[in-house]
């Protein structure tokens, strides 16, 4: 597998990751909150969408699409797709200091396609 490929892999598996957590710290009442700043505001979150009946496959679809919209956003800063293009760009590059590439955000897409994992 390419680095390149490597590194979409790695964030699609975050990605994954963080939904599941999302997902279930709203969801699940007796999950544990350890990891939040402020685990109250998640139960008055779960204790509402627990009284209005949300499914959790909605839940889970709403955080897939926000998590994955996020990271393909963090890429098209690093492709030059805002503002601070025009103060400089910003590139991922390996140790040897070669660049992961250009159109980072596109080809992301692409693989989550690719390997199912858009929604």
């Amino acid at each position: 597998m390419s680095r390149k490929k490597d590194f979409f892999e790695d964030m699609a598996v975050a990605i994954s990751l963080w939904i599941e957590s999302a997902t279930k710290a709203v969801s699940d009442m007796s999950t544990d909150l350890i990891w939040t700043d402020k685990p109250e505001s998640f139960k008055r979150v779960q204790n509402t969408l627990t009284k209005e009946g949300i499914d959790r496959e909605d839940i889970q679809q709403v955080f897939s699409e926000c998590f994955q919209g996020l990271a393909i956003s963090f890429l098209t800063i690093i492709d030059g797709g805002t503002a601070l293009a025009e103060k400089g760009r910003v590139y991922l590059v390996d140790q040897k200091g070669t660049k992961l590439g250009e159109g980072l955000h596109d080809e992301f897409v692409e693989y989550l396609m690719d390997t199912g994992r858009l929604d």
